[in-house]
């Protein structure tokens, strides 16, 4: 729905806007731009960026494509609790490897003026909690690479609302993968990695070894990637590098299936879900308690890789109708732990704050986290980022686990001094 927002002449009204407004001011003086997956203030919920045209199922796939591709991506994000939100725009920047900014002019890799407004939005229908959902597409870019599209306040570009992290990619080269266990003795139950090669005899390269660089992700991860991995040997007469580390530099821990929840009713508990509270303002899920997996065997379950769907059971427009949900959370780990507890997923951006924070309740002897969710069914997972030995210690990892990895292949063109992304791998 492509309109406006309403004109409201009410006195009090327009002071609470310019208290509003005052307050934003303040907050955005507060704010860094971060070159991450990042929502910046607390009513703007459920921001993702898709390919295709499933919104949906659009959290399942990773926001890399194409070059070439004529689906561009598009971003969804929710605003909540406003009868006049506010209006926001967008930007792109070109980054290195390394999620640095690149020094590429923005003629060089935009077709347009950096600054896109974001005026599509629909308002949700008949929620508890009322939002404006707002859908932007991400316009085209002329180079492959790392890219961070930024949302901010109108009038203000250092009024971050979002940033969210995208790559595009120009198929040069070709790679060719497998997942295995681990070839250190250790490691060999825990452990999953990464062997590949890449074919760039259709792409010359005159030093490999130093213009070529790699990133492996798992389940579409930034915080746990492998990078600048070097080949272990190259074959220049077929135009082969290869990638057969035996030293855990290609070793990732595998984790273990995920957890998950069914939140897509309301009015009945839904799979791994206690009980439902609904208030007049409000709606409570508590999901059954879960307990400590570190030590347990592992058995097989189908699950999202830690993604997630938006849904509404009852619903005809998943997007506009799904409602807001508190989803309390309740873990047994028999003791309390020296480092913090975080529930983890893309859930929460796989990121690690005070806002999925686990608190320890002596009296209970559990820890207790809570997250505001859109209604749908969601993969989620108890990590430990201190634990440097075993951030999985609540999960426990097992070679068996299914997970997704993508390999990305960097080149460093030299004539304009930026990484582009000349292969890439999806593989599970």
């Amino acid at each position: 729905m492509n309109f406006r927002k309403s004109t409201f002449f009410s006195y009090s009204f327009l002071a609470i806007i310019s208290c509003f407004h005052l307050t934003a001011f303040a907050q955005s003086n507060n704010k860094k731009l971060e070159f991450i997956d990042k929502i910046y203030e607390e009513h703007i919920k459920t921001a993702y960026l898709f390919q295709g045209e499933n919104a949906q199922a659009a959290p399942l796939a990773p926001a890399t494509i194409a070059l070439s591709q004529q689906v561009p991506l598009t971003l969804k994000f929710d605003e909540l609790y406003t009868d006049n939100a506010d209006y926001y725009k967008a930007r792109i920047l070109h980054c290195n490897m390394n999620w640095q900014q690149s020094h590429v002019s923005e003629m060089q890799y935009l077709f347009e003026f950096n600054e896109f407004s974001i005026d599509e939005f629909d308002f949700s229908i008949a929620t508890k909690t009322p939002y404006t959902h707002f859908t932007f597409v991400v316009p085209s870019v002329k180079l492959p690479g790392n890219y961070l599209l930024v949302v901010y306040r109108e009038g203000n570009k250092d009024d971050v609302i979002i940033t969210k992290r995208f790559v595009v990619f120009d198929p040069k080269v070709e790679v060719l993968a497998d997942i295995a266990r681990s070839a250190g003795v250790v490691e060999r139950q825990m452990n999953q990695q990464i062997q590949f090669a890449i074919d760039y005899s259709t792409f010359p390269i005159s030093n490999p070894y130093l213009d070529v660089k790699v990133i492996i992700k798992q389940n579409q991860r930034w915080d746990n990637a492998i990078y600048n991995l070097a080949p272990t040997s190259i074959k220049e007469d077929v135009s082969i590098m290869e990638y057969r580390h035996f030293n855990l530099e290609n070793n990732f821990k595998a984790g273990n299936e995920f957890r998950f929840f069914d939140i897509r009713t309301i009015h009945y508990g839904g799979r791994n879900v206690d009980k439902t509270n609904i208030s007049e303002t409000r709606i409570d899920a508590y999901l059954y308690y879960d307990k400590s997996r570190g030590t347990e065997p592992y058995t097989y379950t189908d699950d999202l890789n830690g993604a997630y769907l938006i849904a509404n059971s009852e619903g005809r427009n998943n997007l506009l109708e799904a409602d807001y949900v508190t989803v309390h959370f309740l873990l047994d780990m028999a003791s309390k732990h020296a480092e913090d507890i975080y529930i983890s997923g893309k859930l929460t951006n796989w990121s690690f704050d005070e806002s999925n924070r686990m608190k320890f309740v002596d009296v209970s002897g559990l820890y207790t986290g809570q997250l505001l969710l859109k209604q749908g069914l969601y993969d989620y997972s108890y990590y430990m980022p201190a634990n440097k030995e075993n951030p999985n210690l609540p999960e426990g990892n097992h070679f068996e686990t299914n997970n997704e990895y993508e390999i990305l292949v960097y080149y460093n063109d030299h004539k304009i001094n930026a990484d582009l992304v000349i292969g890439y791998l999806r593989l599970n």
